[in-house]
């Protein structure tokens, strides 16, 4: 159900016999819908599909809620189930059988952050339908993600420049993944139709990308930890992108972007078609892109660089995503979602600013192919119990195509990450008890996962056959068991002054992990409203991230030094110094908890406030233990992984560990009873980093004289957040300094609309960060960006215009430009890409038309 079509005002006691004057003239169905909705106080849902092309009779005079949707409704073929604080309408002839037979007071929607249909959310979720994001600007699932406050465009992400020598973010794969609070794209979940997807190169993030944008209905994202409800990688939150149901007929469109600065010239091609019959629907939908690169010799403030060195990478991929349910008999129905996207990327990355990239430099081309089939049997046990089974068979191959260029000579490479992911759920839900408050509600469940990851590198030197430097292929088995409860202590049946409603949540899951442990995640949440117009929602719970296959599975590397650049070494002697992997992990752990204030003035219909406190305490975290391995033999912190004067015997222990042997570099030859120390510096579970903050956001949306309405809107983020990259060193603060998240970030628009046209213009804030890298500290200017859309959508044509829509988008309006940075080596990007964007000023124009 399209949530984003719904007009936010509280429910009102005693709706259904509120009667209150309408003058709507006749026009858009849809837009005739959100005036009751905001007229009447009344939640109305539909999808925008079912409206599509009908129209509404004029409605003038004095109506309840649900008499004026049955008047608009008239002769449309419509069908609305009408509900105490609800109206939900659908395109069918008929409701389906999981509405007939429900509570007045119970709904079918299904909000991420809860299992429980109709649970009431105790965390903030954000809820963008495709339309708003459109016209945000966006064309595709990587570009919204990047207009989030709470989201960090660090990490993996497509517009990073330089190579990965911007801190720890990197373009491997040219892929978008989220990076909620900026705690990485590991630390973050994301879920198609509810299922997991299979990850995304090393770590374990998921392409968010690989999602067409016209199969997508809405994405909704829950900035809270949620390992209770979905396990492992919900720390910073979780994402769960919703298909398109129901949807009938067919629609095509086609759109073209150029950037007035040079290069990242785009072509998009969309197609989405979609039957229902009785008892069943299918869609399918299928995207094709194409974007040009944007180098440094496109841009005015990267001439330092070489003018071939890539700033955005051009992509070529196509997409495909298809999702059908069947009613097989009354009370069962089966459902499958698949999706597959192929990605091919080319940039380039010289090493010095006075040459092309053929003659010192790197030149790659990954070529990404993902794939998921996810089945769903739902099972009416009784009219108010269900089951279901569910499973899921998806994968991910980043093949990277390399070649490395050294004084014009050439050396071929190559990088294979393959990903994939086997997954059986089954899980029951209803509710327990009736109190007064209403339902005590039930979910509980329980399954299987197998995670595998294949790595190969390799390369070949000229005049020499391939070598293969690493090869490995493990897997890891998953059991969980979890389960889920709400408790309504008061609401429609009991409330009183002060109490109007009161629901209290719990949640727990145990998850265990071959070669890992057992992690139990619990989380406890309350939602209390003293009165319609005001909301308080509370969460406190643990999350958990399992550490990554390659992170288990790195190879363990030993080196020999020279004892002279050690300090504290008077013997002189060589010094084994142990890195990479090969030390058991645990899983990182995490305590994260939330307090937000809802208000939804009755005085004032149309208006949503809300703001929210975080914070997460993160532990445990994968990190190397040991910072200045120089000077470790001195520093008392790190006693416990340094053993000097070790006897020969544990010498050749070490070295026979060692996949590869040992790398000599201590000048003189290998002597097992003359070392004077081994240094132990393996990956380990050191580190610790902390997030908190604010988000705000609003919304108010009011008519301006019949069926023209202003929406505005706004959302923001605070972060503050700090690293300790090891036991017993100080920690470094993250948030607000180079190439990490900012402090702040912040969206906000206007959005004037009428039946067959919309204008948007929206705003887009990065705040500024400081340079710490020297002495002193620098300071780097934020970025401001105004994005405009116009949409016009010719419903009332006939012939060969009926149908058509024709979106025009002029995004970076004043064509900001990313601030300047100092760097050391001029051959880097001489700005923050991992923040601020080098795409500059964009005009597109989009021509959609439904058939």
């Amino acid at each position: 159900m399209a949530v984003s079509t719904l007009t936010p005002a509280a429910p009102a006691l005693a709706q259904n016999e509120r009667r209150v004057e309408y003058r709507i003239e006749a026009g858009d169905l849809g837009e005739a819908l959100k005036a009751v909705s905001r007229k009447s106080g009344k939640e109305v849902i539909f999808t925008s599909e079912a409206v599509l092309g009908h129209t509404a009779p004029a409605l003038h005079g004095t109506y309840s809620a649900d008499d004026a949707v049955r008047v608009l409704l008239g002769g449309s073929g419509l069908v609305a189930q009408y509900r105490k604080n609800v109206i939900i309408i659908r395109g069918r002839s008929a409701p389906s059988r999981d509405l007939a037979g429900r509570s007045a007071d119970q709904n079918d929607i299904v909000v991420t952050g809860s299992r429980i249909k109709g649970a009431p959310a105790t965390s903030p979720v954000t809820i963008s339908s495709r339309d708003e994001i459109e016209k945000q600007g966006a064309a595709d699932l990587g570009s919204y993600i990047r207009l989030l406050p709470q989201n960090f465009n660090g990490g993996q992400n497509p517009n990073v420049a330089g190579g990965g020598a911007q801190g720890n973010n990197n373009n491997v794969s040219s892929s978008s993944t989220l990076n909620l609070r900026g705690l990485g794209p590991d630390a973050t979940l994301t879920l198609l139709n509810g299922h997991r997807l299979a990850y995304d190169a090393l770590a374990q993030g998921v392409d968010i990308s690989a999602i067409p944008l016209a199969a997508v209905e809405r994405v909704e994202v829950v900035a809270d930890g949620a390992s209770a409800l979905y396990g492992s990688d919900a720390v910073g939150g979780v994402a769960n992108i919703i298909l398109r149901p129901d949807f009938r007929g067919a629609e095509i469109s086609a759109r073209l972007a150029t950037t007035t600065d040079g290069g990242g010239r785009q072509a998009q091609l969309s197609a989405v078609t979609g039957t229902t019959w009785s008892g069943g629907g299918l869609m399918f939908a299928a995207d094709y892109t194409s974007s040009g690169r944007i180098s440094a010799g496109d841009r005015s403030y990267t001439s330092m660089m070489d003018k071939g060195a890539t700033l955005v990478p051009s992509v070529r991929q196509i997409s495909f995503v298809a999702t059908g349910h069947q009613k097989i008999t009354e009370g069962v129905e089966f459902k499958i979602d698949g999706s597959f996207n192929r990605r091919n990327s080319k940039y380039d990355n010289p090493f010095f600013n006075t040459g092309a990239v053929t003659e010192n430099g790197l030149r790659s081309n990954p070529i990404v192919r993902t794939y998921s089939v996810s089945p769903t049997l739902t099972v009416d046990l009784t009219s108010a119990w269900s089951a279901n089974l569910s499973g899921t068979i998806a994968g991910s191959k980043a093949d990277l195509h390399s070649r490395r260029y050294a004084a014009s000579v050439e050396t071929p490479g190559r990088l294979i990450y393959s990903n994939d992911l086997r997954a059986m759920e089954a899980g029951v839900q209803g509710p327990l008890a009736e109190l007064p408050g209403g339902e005590v509600k039930l979910a509980a469940g329980g399954g299987i996962r197998s995670l595998g990851l294949s790595v190969e590198v390799s390369n070949t030197p000229p005049g020499s056959p391939t070598i293969v430097t690493e090869r490995f292929h493990t897997k890891r088995a998953v059991s969980f068991a979890y389960g889920e409860l709400t408790v309504p202590v008061f609401g429609a049946g009991n409330s009183r002054r002060l109490l109007y409603s009161l629901d209290l949540t719990a949640a727990a899951r145990f998850e265990h992990y071959e070669a890992v442990g057992s992690v139990a995640t619990p989380k406890f949440g309350f939602r209390y409203a003293p009165s319609p117009d005001l909301t308080l929602m509370g969460s406190w719970g643990r999350s958990f991230k399992a550490p990554t296959l390659y992170q288990q599975n790195q190879v363990r590397q030993g080196v020999l030094l020279p004892g002279s650049i050690f300090s504290d070494n008077p013997s002189g002697l060589p010094v084994l110094l142990l890195a990479g992997g090969g030390t058991p992990l645990r899983a990182e752990k995490a305590e994260t908890w939330t307090a937000t204030v809802l208000l939804k003035p009755r005085a004032i219909p149309g208006l949503r406030l809300q703001a929210s406190y975080f914070d997460v305490a993160y532990k445990d975290r994968v990190s190397v233990p040991i910072v200045g391995a120089t000077a470790a033999l001195n520093n008392p912190i790190y006693a416990n992984l340094v053993r000097r004067s070790p006897s020969g015997a544990a010498v050749e222990a070490e070295i026979a560990r060692l996949p590869q042997g040992l790398s000599n570099f201590s000048g003189s030859a290998f002597d097992a009873a003359s070392i004077a120390a081994i240094i132990d510096a393996t990956d380990r579970n050191v580190a610790r980093q902390s997030a908190r903050g604010v988000d705000l956001s609003g919304e108010y949306r009011f008519s301006v004289s019949g069926s023209q309405t202003l929406t505005l809107s706004a959302n923001a983020s605070y972060l503050e957040s700090r690293r300790q990259v090891a036991t017993g060193l100080p920690f470094s603060q993250l948030a607000g300094t180079i190439f990490n998240p900012p402090n702040w970030r912040m969206e906000g628009g206007l959005t004037y609309s009428r039946t067959a046209f919309d204008a948007s213009l929206y705003a887009n804030y990065i705040g500024g960060t400081s340079d710490t890298r020297t002495l002193p500290i620098g300071h780097v200017g934020s970025f401001t960006s105004l994005d405009a859309t116009l949409r016009y959508k010719a419903d009332g044509a006939i012939g060969l215009f009926a149908g058509t829509e024709i979106i025009l988008s002029l995004l970076n309006m004043l064509n900001e430009k990313p601030a300047s940075i100092q760097n050391s080596d001029p051959s880097l990007p001489p700005y923050d890409s991992s923040n601020y964007s080098a795409i500059g000023r964009q005009i597109s124009v989009t021509l959609r038309k439904r058939i």
